[in-house]
């Protein structure tokens, strides 16, 4: 009897206990799925609160700094007075504010210098534009000359869509061209007849003496080429260099073009003006030997257009 009572305990320890320890086991799962899904939780919810505050980060910190860092790169460019707009107050805003008022200041300073720049350069060229006039009244046959080729030089320039530099160093150049002339004799320059070889040597010798005026003027350094170079031929016979063909500083290959066509159009100690027409003619024949084909090109367009604009005033003004 004893015997078969421990039997039947030993039956069921052995049926209880395997369910024991699976219980056990499902437990332990169960609790470790619950504990990832909090971790889980636990992450999304930090997501959920780290990118609003990355994002308000980004618009409080990040961009002030971005939008000083563009400033300064204006400025670095030459945008005097560009301001930055910050909104924060901390260290960033305290920055913006010093940066916008160094700019304010730098933009004064700015004008100060370009007013007085300007004023320098207005005089030196009122001095060289007495000087111009003083050349052209040595010789009553070529008052005006000076002005005229500047003027028109430029109208070349635009119609061979020149930039606005370049366009001033041609007013510049044809205002000048002739200053090396105020060394030359008067009785040179009044000469009616053929010059000797001694003085053709030395009225050739004007360009290379204007050049040296104009030497160390840092404001008529891209006008000093047309000053040097304007009797140099496209073919390579000119002077004082001998240049040729686009060796020729463009500026001069222009004004070379313009004194040819107002020397054909005035009166000079050696010839009559010509008209317009035979005037042009001129240039033509002269096209591809001393002048520059293209800028030939484009001075006959000028003079043509000019030349229909005044028939134009002149049949308006007949029927008034």
């Amino acid at each position: 009897m004893r015997l078969f009572r421990s039997t039947l305990l030993l039956m069921l320890a052995a049926a209880v206990v395997p369910s024991v320890v699976l219980g056990f086991v499902l437990l332990r799962e169960a609790h470790a799925t619950v504990t990832l899904r909090a971790a889980a939780l636990g992450l999304a919810a930090a997501l959920a609160v780290a990118l609003p505050l990355s994002a308000w980060f980004a618009r409080r910190l990040a961009r002030p700094v971005s939008e000083c860092v563009r400033g300064a790169l204006d400025i670095a460019r030459g945008r005097f007075g560009r301001q930055v707009t910050v909104t924060v107050r901390n260290e960033i805003g305290e920055l913006a504010y010093t940066f916008n008022h160094m700019s304010r200041e730098l933009a004064s300073y700015d004008r100060e210098n370009r007013a007085l720049i300007a004023a320098l350069e207005a005089g030196y060229l009122a001095t060289l534009r007495s000087l111009a006039s003083a050349i052209d009244a040595k010789d009553p046959s070529t008052r005006g000359h000076s002005d005229r080729v500047a003027e028109l030089a430029v109208e070349v320039g635009r119609e061979l869509r020149l930039d606005e530099p370049a366009l001033k160093a041609l007013a510049y150049g044809g205002l000048l061209h002739d200053v090396g002339k105020i060394g030359i004799p008067e009785a040179i320059l009044h000469k009616a007849g053929q010059l000797a070889p001694a003085e053709q040597e030395l009225m050739r010798a004007h360009p290379a003496i204007g050049a040296e005026i104009l030497r160390g003027v840092a404001f008529l350094e891209a006008a000093a080429p047309a000053v040097r170079n304007h009797h140099e031929r496209w073919d390579g016979g000119g002077y004082p260099d001998r240049l040729a063909g686009e060796a020729i500083p463009l500026v001069a290959r222009i004004v070379n073009a313009v004194d040819t066509f107002d020397a054909c159009t005035s009166v000079r100690p050696y010839q009559q003006a010509l008209p317009g027409a035979a005037a042009v003619a001129v240039l033509e024949r002269l096209r591809g030997s001393q002048i520059d084909p293209a800028v030939c090109d484009a001075l006959v367009r000028v003079v043509q257009r000019r030349a229909g604009a005044a028939r134009d005033a002149a049949l308006a003004t007949a029927h008034v």
